[in-house]
Formats: structure tokens, sequence, C-alpha cells
């Protein structure tokens, strides 16, 4: 290759780089975002999302319809469980963000990873919770995601299952 396919080459792997890195940033911001306010900004799944299309445009080979085939199913299952009542919109925007990235092959070890992290961290609050009403510690002064009744912050289980999605999907050692 020539000096300016090299160049090329290194310009779209920078791009795939830091769209990985806004991802990632996207995701840890939304899991502060979900334990201090219960709210996931609309803004970091936006974020999530263009993240990928710049990776999916920098990548030689990135499979658009597997994406979005991914991206459409999360879609689908998403708008049943948040008309269920069983997960708040911005769950699910994150969610349908994520699996932009996973794509339709990787959705199933994605959602995974999610229900593996949200088990954990439901066990975690429940103890928590118990521990912390065994000291003595009244509602009022317990942390929001620790109080009796509190939602879950789920952008935590999301976060780990698209971080463990990624460890087992890219060869990034």
């Amino acid at each position: 290759p020539d000096a300016g396919e090299r160049r090329e080459g290194r310009t779209a792997m920078s791009i795939a780089m830091i769209a990985i890195a806004a991802a990632g940033l996207a995701l840890l911001v939304s899991c502060a975002c979900d334990l201090r306010r219960f709210e996931i900004p609309d803004s970091l799944s936006v974020v999530i999302l263009l993240a990928a299309v710049a990776f999916g445009l920098a990548t030689p080979g990135f499979d658009w319809l597997w994406q979005l085939a991914g991206l459409g199913v999360m879609f689908a299952v998403g708008l049943g469980l948040f008309a269920a009542g069983w997960m708040g919109g911005g769950d699910i925007k994150l969610l349908v963000a994520t699996a932009l990235w996973t794509g339709l092959g990787g959705l199933p070890h994605f959602l995974l990873g999610v229900s593996l992290a949200g088990g954990a961290l439901a066990m975690v609050l429940i103890g928590s919770r118990a521990a912390l009403k065994a000291t003595g510690f009244t509602s009022e002064r317990m942390p929001g995601p620790l109080r009796p009744g509190a939602p879950m912050p789920y952008a935590i289980a999301i976060t780990g299952g698209a971080f463990w999605w990624a460890a087992k999907s890219w060869p990034l050692g």
C-alpha cells in the first residue's frame, strides 16, 4: 500500500477507536445518571447510535443489514417490555442503541449479559436494602437506589451486558 492508503487506514482506525470510546463513555455516564436520578438522558442513546454509525462507516465490511436487524428486533422487543411496564423508556432506548453495535448475531449474547448483570444488580440491591434496614437506617437517609421500593437503575445491567458482549466479541488483546 502507498502512503495515502496507509494514512486512510490509520484515519479509519482512529475514527473506529474514537467511536468505541464515545459509546463506552456514554454507557458509563448513563449508569451515573440512572443511579442519581433514575433517568437516562436521550442524548446518551443518540451518542451511542451515532458512534455505531461512525464505527460502521470507518470499518470495512460492516454489515449494515445485520446491524440494523439487531436494532429492529431490540426495538420490537423493547416496545413490548415498555408496554407491559417492565422497563422504562430510557432503558429501552439504551438497549436499542446498543443493539446497533451488537447486530442480530450478537444480540442474544448481549441480552444474556444484560440479564446476568441485572440479576447480580438485583441481588446486591436487595441485600443492601435489607442490611441498611437491619442497621436502623430510615428510608429518608438511604441513597436513592437503596430505598425500599426504588426502581432498579438498569443502565448498570445494560452497560455490563454491553461490555461483556464487547469483551467476548472483539479481539481487543
